[in-house]
């Protein structure tokens, strides 16, 4: 597996669990939801970008540079919202 396909598969992957996520917590729904949205648009960006390189003869992919890091950026932010909700729940049960 390449690099772009392994973007792809973590940012849909990341996309699903904090939907999933978004869809149980009540407390940082709007959050998760932002992460969510995010990876999904950095997978079809991806997924574009794929079928552009092959009509090119040498693509040069600067923008991995931004991707990259905003990815996990991005899924960094959405685990960090997910355990900060748990805490949250814990704190309140435990309370």
């Amino acid at each position: 597996m390449n690099l772009e396909q392994w973007i792809v598969w973590l940012s849909l992957l990341g996309g699903l669990l904090f939907c999933l996520a978004a869809a149980l917590s009540a407390i940082r729904r709007l959050y998760l939801a932002m992460s969510a949205v995010a990876l999904f648009l950095m997978s079809v960006y991806e997924i574009r970008m794929d079928r552009w390189e092959k009509t090119v003869s040498a693509p040069i992919r600067l923008d991995m540079f931004a991707e990259i890091p905003m990815m996990i950026l991005c899924l960094a932010f959405g685990t960090w919202q997910i355990v900060l909700s748990r805490s949250r729940r814990m704190g309140k049960s435990g309370g």
